[in-house]
């Protein structure tokens, strides 16, 4: 949206969503925002309120437009297929995030796959066999421009930050606390959601150099990020929510010139400088503390590429790359 890339955008609320909406929701004039009075009309309605929501949209959707879906889920599928079936000369077009496939049995993720690929084309934020090849590029995350200065790591602190969903699937939080317990030359931060926030406010109250501070508001989060030198990024890869992830947290710490270590190595962002470790236990903890024992020199070498970042996957990038697939 901050590129201004749309000539209209719609936005609706999750499924769960419902009763009166704040006249401050619909005051944010770079969308739309779409909200069925069934919304406030008692659990059944609200969770049929989203088709009505589409159907909106769909009337509002001009012929011959071109229209960019932001994932396929069901807050938007019924809308893809109405479009696809009832106004042909519609383009559509995804823009496909984490996306979970289903290994066994049945699971919506199934139909969602094949409307994807039954799209005109699709810009991927992960590498994946499963997503079709013709008129799909692979983008692994966008930076908006921004005048704020991204402070440089002038000098190396033994500092390492853990944020976002903190499930074990995510994070493989468990693990990360057990090993810097045995870590204490090294500071932890925690922030997040999703967490076992009994287990992490044991740890902190137990190690002192772990440190847990729950959900934090944007700006002060920028500031923590700030004030670390290493980003931590620990998936286990086995998980199926991991077999298609995109590396959003990589790329917004690389942008803001931390230093990365991942358990994952992704293609997407080949050419950026970060370190990989094992996912087990003793493989993590060896492969920190190397990492923590190179030379000031050597690890600065892994900092400050956010210009490098933002000329990859910036707002001017994304517009270039939407317009190719729109040919």
């Amino acid at each position: 949206m901050s590129g201004c890339a749309f000539d209209k955008v719609y936005s609706s609320m999750p499924l769960y969503v419902g009763g009166e909406m704040s006249k401050e929701a619909f005051s944010d004039k770079r969308f739309e925002l779409i909200y069925d009075r069934w919304r406030k009309a008692g659990k059944f309605k609200q969770k049929l309120a989203t088709f009505k929501e589409q159907f909106t949209m769909f009337q509002q959707i001009p012929k011959d437009a071109s229209v960019w879906f932001y994932n396929l889920n069901t807050l938007n599928a019924l809308l893809f297929v109405m479009l696809k079936l009832l106004k042909p000369s519609v383009q559509l077009n995804v823009i496909v995030l984490d996306f979970t496939p289903v290994n066994r049995g049945f699971g919506l993720n199934q139909i969602y796959l094949k409307l994807i690929n039954w799209a005109h084309g699709r810009i991927c934020l992960a590498n994946s066999e499963l997503f079709k090849k013709e008129n799909s590029l692979v983008l692994p995350g966008v930076v908006p421009y921004s005048s704020k200065t991204r402070p440089e790591i002038k000098s190396i602190k033994k500092t390492f930050l853990l944020s976002g969903v903190l499930s074990e699937e995510i994070s493989m939080l468990s693990m990360v606390l057990d090993v810097f317990s045995k870590l204490s030359e090294y500071e932890l931060h925690i922030t997040g959601i999703k967490g076992n926030e009994l287990m992490l406010q044991q740890y902190a109250n137990n190690h002192s150099n772990i440190h847990w501070h729950g959900q934090l508001p944007f700006n002060v989060y920028m500031e923590l990020l700030h004030h670390i030198t290493f980003q931590l990024s620990t998936r286990d890869i086995n998980f199926p929510e991991n077999q298609c992830n995109f590396p959003s947290k990589i790329i917004e710490a690389l942008f803001h010139n931390r230093i990365i270590i991942s358990t994952i190595h992704y293609p997407q962002i080949e050419g950026m400088k970060y370190f990989t470790v094992k996912p087990t236990k003793e493989e993590f903890h060896n492969g920190i503390r190397a990492i923590a024992d190179l030379s000031d020199e050597e690890l600065l070498r892994y900092a400050n590429q956010g210009n490098v970042v933002e000329r990859l996957f910036g707002v001017e990038v994304w517009n270039q790359a939407m317009a190719k697939i729109e040919e």
